[in-house]
């Protein structure tokens, strides 16, 4: 049976200027993840909510690392599974009444990973109930926790690997949804190649210099609307954001930002339609049959990842 691949760019935020200064720390970075990504590391996330008669319920799932490997053959990448148990209600007959009745039951869905840490890439595959976005969510948990202790706390951003979406592309959609009673505009320092890097170390240039001079990890500009109009996408207040993306540095393009998850726009028409950069197609590969070990799965997605990257070049 063929599966599908998806890829997950992971972002270094919290001492994402550490490594603008010192590519050393971006290697110090990609050890310590090699070594501390374990067994057993694990995360619960409570959801809260009502029943179709009103009943408040507390549900609970946890995300787990499990089958953990380290290739010696494939330096600083590692391969394993992510475990995700939960209470799911099947349905149930009541021989007694006729009636269906809802039955609370554990379940466990296992997803495949390979993450190329010096690549910053995570190739991976879904299930029924562990979709890709519940992916990035859980592997950010898991690698926040597996990084942090009591000295220090680190912090990484994972975002699904989609078609770059050009700045004309992005304004032409959000005109197109009529009239946009919010816009909302989010950047992240961007996680550099080597070229990159360089060039930052080179010359951060206006907008990475004013984010590290403000120790800035994350920007969130909202701008909501109750005018019968709507937001003016040509004004010059909100066109000035928008044209942000495409200046976060010189040499990185807004298709490259969106990309790789150092952009992201959301925006709501009066009707309540919206439109996300988040909604751009995935970049997915697929292969014929799963590999019958984690060695040759890793191996496979190695190849994947590596023709992935010159793709772009």
């Amino acid at each position: 049976m063929s599966i599908t691949l998806y890829f997950s760019k992971v972002n270094i935020n919290s001492h994402i200027y550490d490594v603008y200064e010192d590519k050393k720390v971006f290697d110090g970075i990609v050890k310590d993840l090699s070594i501390k990504i374990k067994d057993n590391i694990s995360i619960e996330n409570e959801v809260t909510g009502f029943d179709s008669e009103g009943n408040e319920y507390h549900r609970s799932t946890t995300y787990k690392f499990y089958s953990i490997e380290k290739l010696n053959e494939l330096p600083f990448t590692i391969t394993g599974r992510v475990l995700k148990k939960m209470t799911i209600f099947i349905n149930d007959l009541n021989e007694e009444t006729g009636e269906i009745i809802k039955r609370p039951t554990e379940n466990t869905e296992v997803i495949d990973f390979f993450y190329d840490i010096s690549k910053e890439i995570v190739a991976f595959h879904t299930s029924n109930r562990f979709g890709y976005a519940d992916f990035n969510e859980a592997f950010k948990g898991l690698i926040n926790k597996s990084m942090s202790d009591e000295k220090e706390e680190y912090y990484f951003e994972v975002s699904l690997w989609r078609e770059g979406l050009k700045l004309d592309e992005i304004k032409n959609q959000l005109k197109k949804i009529g009239k946009l009673v919010s816009l909302r505009i989010e950047v992240i320092p961007p996680n550099p190649d080597d070229d990159l890097l360089n060039n930052i170390q080179d010359n951060g240039e206006e907008f990475i210099n004013d984010f590290k001079e403000g120790n800035v990890t994350h920007r969130s500009i909202l701008f909501d609307s109750t005018a019968p109009e709507g937001l003016n996408i040509d004004s010059n207040l909100i066109d000035k954001e928008l044209n942000q993306i495409g200046k976060i540095h010189s040499t990185l393009s807004s298709e490259e930002a969106t990309r790789k998850g150092y952009v992201s726009i959301d925006a709501v028409n009066n009707n309540g339609r919206s439109y996300t950069t988040d909604n751009s197609k995935p970049v997915k590969d697929r292969l014929e049959s799963k590999p019958p070990t984690q060695q040759k799965f890793a191996k496979i997605c190695k190849r994947k990842i590596n023709a992935l990257i010159n793709s772009f070049l």
